[in-house]
This record gives C-alpha cells, sequence and structure tokens, in this order.
C-alpha cells in the first residue's frame, strides 16, 4: 500500500511539473503576416519579388517593368511618381511598394492602401531593402541568399592596380557642346564596376547630375571607355561607340573603347550581378583585364 502511495504521488508530481513548464514556456513568435496581394511601382522591386519566389503576390506592375518576361501578363499601374489611382483601388492590394525618392506620391498612395516605400540607392540600402521584401512576403530564406549575392558581388573594393575605366550611359558622341553622362562611383552601377574588376575613372563620389563635359573628358583622357547601351529584346543594337569625334582620347587612338549594349544595363534589380559579369568579359575583351 505504502509502495502503490508513493508511486501515485510520484506520477502527480511529475504531472504538476509538466503543466507548469507549459505554464511558464515563452509563447512561440507569430509568423510573419506575408502581404497576398501587392502592387509593386518600381522595375526594381518586381525583379526581387519575382526572384525570391514571391511572384504569387504580385498583381500589378510599373509601366516601365519588363522583367522578368512574365511581368507582361500583368496589369499596369503607374509609377510611384504618376501612379494610376484607379487601377489601383480597383485590385484592392494589401501593399502597395515603390522606391522612396523626392517625386513619389507617398499621402496620396497612402489613401488608396497600406503603401510602403522602400530606399533604392545605394548597396546597404538595396541588401536592407531586399532583406525586408523577404519579411513581407514570407521569403526570408531566398531574400537572405539574394542580399549575400549582392554583397560579395558588389560590395567588393578595387585594387589599386585594376584598370581605370570610364563607363558611360548610352552616349552617342552628341553635339559639339553635348554634356555625356556616366556612371558615378558612389552608385549601383559603380558598385557593379568594381566588381567586374576595374577601377572608376572619375575616382570620387559624386553628389549632383553625373554629367562629364567634353573639356574635362579630354583633361582626364581615361585608358579604357565602355559605353553602356540599354537594348531591348529583339532590337539590334547601335553600331560603332559614338565617341569616334574625340580623337585625340588615348582610349579613342589606340581602340580601347567599346559599346556594351546589354538587357540589364539600367537595372538596380537582381539582373545587376549580370551586368558585372558582362562588363567582366568586355573589359577582357578590350585588353583592360586578362
Amino acid at each position: 500500500m505504502k509502495g502503490s502511495f508513493l508511486l501515485r504521488r510520484r506520477a502527480l508530481s511529475l504531472l504538476l511539473c509538466a503543466l507548469c513548464l507549459v505554464a511558464c514556456r515563452k509563447p512561440a513568435p507569430a509568423p510573419v503576416q506575408s502581404s497576398q496581394r501587392i502592387v509593386s511601382l518600381a522595375p526594381a522591386i518586381t525583379e526581387t519579388l519575382f526572384r525570391i519566389g514571391a511572384s504569387a503576390h504580385v498583381v500589378a506592375v510599373s509601366d516601365y517593368c519588363d522583367s522578368p518576361p512574365e511581368v507582361s501578363k500583368l496589369p499596369r499601374a503607374g509609377t510611384s511618381i504618376t501612379p494610376n489611382y484607379e487601377a489601383i483601388a480597383r485590385l484592392r492590394p494589401d501593399l502597395i511598394l515603390g522606391e522612396d525618392t523626392g517625386g513619389a506620391r507617398r499621402r496620396e498612395l497612402q489613401a488608396v492602401g497600406k503603401t510602403r516605400l522602400l530606399m533604392w540607392l545605394s548597396l546597404s540600402d538595396v541588401t536592407r531593402s531586399v532583406n525586408e521584401l523577404g519579411a513581407i512576403t514570407g521569403q526570408l530564406a531566398q531574400a537572405k541568399e539574394l542580399a549575400h549575392s549582392l554583397e560579395q558581388r558588389l560590395g567588393v573594393r578595387p585594387s589599386p592596380n585594376a584598370p581605370r575605366v570610364l563607363l558611360i550611359l548610352g552616349g552617342d558622341g552628341g553635339g559639339a557642346n553635348e554634356e555625356l553622362w556616366f556612371v558615378r562611383r558612389n552608385s549601383l552601377h559603380g558598385a557593379a564596376l568594381h566588381g567586374a574588376g576595374a577601377r572608376n575613372a572619375i575616382d570620387e563620389d559624386i553628389q549632383g547630375p553625373p554629367q562629364i563635359s567634353q573639356e574635362r573628358l579630354l583633361a582626364l583622357d581615361p585608358p579604357f571607355v565602355v559605353v553602356l547601351t540599354q537594348v531591348k529584346a529583339g532590337r539590334t543594337a547601335p553600331q560603332g561607340h559614338g565617341l569616334e569625334r574625340y580623337a585625340t582620347l588615348t582610349a579613342v587612338k589606340q581602340g580601347k573603347v567599346a559599346r556594351l549594349p546589354s538587357a540589364n544595363a539600367f537595372s538596380d534589380g537582381p539582373s545587376i550581378l549580370q551586368l558585372v559579369d558582362e562588363l567582366h568579359a568586355k573589359l577582357v575583351q578590350m585588353g583592360a583585364l586578362p
């Protein structure tokens, strides 16, 4: 009898301990509340959502979204600067996404639906925003992987012995007084040039418009020039490089100017990683890199 009583008492004690553990245990964190219907008003954000596996959430895209090809089947909703409010309202989105630029219509978009404008200028902006998109859509692992790839490929510092390259944005030589647009060192595409293994010929941070006059171009006299040109699928790339008129440039005289036509030329989404590879291949072809 005494043994049976002790067994029952021990069992009751264990049961009370178990109940105490359950009652004292901290509740598990709530799962991320993913937005089921998203309107994306920026090409880079749209491309990122598709890259991290969140395409099923996207119900409309901006007028300028063309990557990946699947976005061609989605409704267009303007941009964060010129939104199509009626089209967005009809879709009843859970979330409107756009880039946080000076002209973005934050207040007006908030009146239509919940809006989140993301910073998308520097590499740190982009990786932070990519991770936030992963949290929003419940695709954290894929977003972290993409952010890591961006940091690994674009976060490198060029060697002091790396070739000095001027990267021009789609210039065609223009008129006698036309200024050319170039890639700033302190930009996402400047990071792509570093990732490709080159130094920026304009080795300073530029805060204003990235323009270079003919006078400064001639004074700078970069040994290599790449003219980056956006080329859509099915279109013919421009011939030549457009800088033939600058005959006194060392790069022109030595044949070290080349045009790089690319579908990824002006992308600030994940396909900029492909641009890094294209730039590297072009620099090897020009003899700038081994």
